[in-house]
């Protein structure tokens, strides 16, 4: 694979592929032209031929039309002629086999129209009526024909099947003009591939002209890549074997003075100099190697020294680092003790301020419990006065019923007072007439006041029913309102003992808060001891341990010193292996 993409990139390859460029595309092109010139004259060429037989087949039609009227010949027969000498004799079968003298290409032949669209010459269809023939784009090329002819000849362009293969459909042109004495449209009609035929065969002679062209260029450039590759190969090989450590290769002597040979040149004075430069190499990768044992040898006895002291270091490091930790440690505890301290003294604040607001709340709600009080004391006597004049409200009603009941006797009497007297007016005849009308109205109306009575004897009967109702309510309301009197006169005794309770502990409070205060500004006092000597520890234990750090670097970096001696001494021996690879 990789000698493939070698020869695919070689310097042969490429003046090859560039030699086949430089004669494919001038020869493709000067033979694409001249194709398509020779095509587009022989175009011209045959247009220009269809239009001259067209005016030919005019100037015969004159020349017949002559006969015709010096009387030699009729209308008809100089028509007949016409259509003989253009096409050819009429056969059988109603058709004109082409015959013409005038070569107007091989499917090429006349025909001719009247203004109407029917022909009246035509090698097959004669006598048919074609203005409306149009071809497979809908072109109706017989109505373009006759205009182009009346508007003073010209060509119109179609397409046509070929008579050889109807499947075929090719461009074809027709060139038309009007003959001025019988009024024919004469056009010449052919196909255009009967024009460029030709051409065809230039550009098959132009491509084997270019082939041959192509193969001798071929040959040439294979001869002039061989010339320009093969000393570039013989320095390439060179080159190989100078990069597997051969130098020991005689120089390259190449005849040509272009830039092959001076590359020549150049590579044996790189060849001279490398030798050179791996002698110099070699001597001085053994001169590194012996100096590099000797200072591995100092820095091991200066790196034993460095690690007895840094061990002594480490102790006192060790002690200084543990005081100071205790140191800071308390510290920390002081802070944390100071802060609970503070705590207490600000959350006894808060409790003192929060007692004295208990203690005046309590106050206030004694206050308002000896309110409460009176104010339950009147409330106790407007109920007890509501519930003894509900209960004399009942007496009336009493009374009332008493008056209803003796106005009720009274109605009854008088009823019986009225009975009687209509019985004596019915004893009386018409005498007592009068007197009956008077007691029966007398006894209607102690019906109504018997009646009204009993209306009335309801409504007392209701009210005192209600009123009974009133007085149990108000008496159960009474014995809960003079209990809820000595609920709230107790409630009241209660809130007095609270508040003096509350005033002595709010009195403690304040007492424990001063005392938490002093703790506080004590313990300030103790803690900032406390840390000035977890400070002076601290810097302390930093000294040590610089010291120690400082004396540590100095065995590390011993250390370094006899690590970077071996792999010097290690560097100058494969220095030596990698020098003995070049053959000198």
């Amino acid at each position: 694979m990789n000698m493939k993409k070698m020869n695919a990139h070689s310097i042969r390859t490429k003046l090859i592929v560039i030699g086949l460029i430089l004669l494919i595309i001038p020869s493709v092109t000067i033979g694409m032209i001249s194709y398509q010139s020779s095509k587009n004259g022989l175009d011209d060429l045959g247009a220009t031929n269809l239009e001259n037989s067209v005016k030919m087949a005019v100037k015969l039609i004159e020349s017949l039309n002559m006969q015709v009227e010096e009387g030699a010949i009729s209308l008809e027969e100089a028509q007949e002629r016409a259509r003989e000498m253009l096409l050819g004799k009429k056969q059988d079968d109603g058709t004109r086999k082409i015959e013409q003298s005038i070569d107007i290409g091989k499917n090429g032949y006349f025909f001719a129209l009247d203004e109407n669209g029917t022909t009246v010459l035509h090698p097959t269809d004669e006598g048919v009526d074609m203005w409306e023939a149009e071809d497979k784009k809908g072109n109706k090329f017989i109505q373009e024909t006759v205009t182009t002819a009346k508007n003073g000849g010209g060509f119109t362009y179609y397409e046509w099947p070929l008579p050889s293969d109807p499947d075929s459909i090719e461009p074809k042109i027709t060139y038309s003009e009007q003959d001025p004495n019988w009024g024919w449209i004469i056009a010449a009609s052919t196909y255009m591939l009967d024009f460029n035929q030709k051409s065809n065969e230039i550009f098959y002679s132009t491509a084997i002209t270019i082939g041959v062209a192509l193969v001798a260029g071929l040959i040439v450039i294979w001869l002039f890549s061989n010339s320009m590759a093969k000393p570039i190969s013989i320095v390439t090989n060179q080159m190989k074997e100078m990069a597997n450590g051969n130098l020991g290769q005689e120089d390259l002597f190449i005849r040509t003075k272009d830039e092959v040979g001076e590359l020549a040149s150049a590579m044996n004075t790189m060849k001279n100099g490398l030798k050179q430069m791996i002698r110099n190499v070699s001597g001085a990768s053994q001169q590194v190697s012996s100096q590099s044992e000797e200072l591995t040898q100092s820095a091991n006895e200066v790196t034993e020294g460095s690690e007895q002291i840094a061990s002594t270091m480490e102790e006192l490091s060790a002690g200084a680092e543990t005081q100071a930790n205790s140191a800071t440690n308390l510290s920390e505890m002081m802070k944390d003790f100071l802060e609970k301290i503070e705590q207490s003294y600000e959350k006894g604040e808060l409790i003192s301020e929060s007692s004295n607001e208990v203690v005046s709340m309590t106050q206030e709600g004694q206050a308002l419990m000896n309110q409460s009080v009176e104010q339950m004391e009147k409330i106790n006597q407007i109920v007890n006065d509501a519930v003894e004049k509900v209960k004399g409200l009942d007496q009336q009603t009493q009374d009332i019923s008493k008056l209803v009941q003796v106005i009720e006797d009274i109605a009854e009497q008088t009823n019986l007072l009225a009975l009687n007297a209509a019985i004596e007016s019915a004893r009386a005849g018409e005498h007592g007439k009068g007197f009956a009308v008077v007691a029966d109205e007398v006894r209607k109306l102690a019906e109504q006041v018997s009646t009204s009575i009993g209306d009335i004897t309801r409504i007392v009967s209701s009210i005192q029913t209600e009123s009974k109702t009133v007085v149990d309510s108000l008496e159960s309301g009474y014995n809960e309102v003079e209990s809820g009197t000595k609920q709230i006169r107790l409630t009241g005794e209660t809130f007095e003992k609270m508040n003096q309770s509350l005033t002595e502990v709010a009195a403690s409070i304040q007492s424990i808060s001063e005392n938490l205060r002093e703790v506080s500004d004590n313990s300030k006092e103790m803690n900032r001891s406390i840390e000035e000597v977890a400070s002076v520890s601290e810097e302390a234990a930093a000294g040590v341990e610089q010291a120690s750090a400082s004396v540590q670097q100095t065995s590390s970096s011993m250390e370094d010193i006899a690590n970077s001696a071996e792999e010097l001494a290690k560097l100058a021996e494969q220095l030596n292996e990698q020098v003995k690879v070049f053959k000198l």
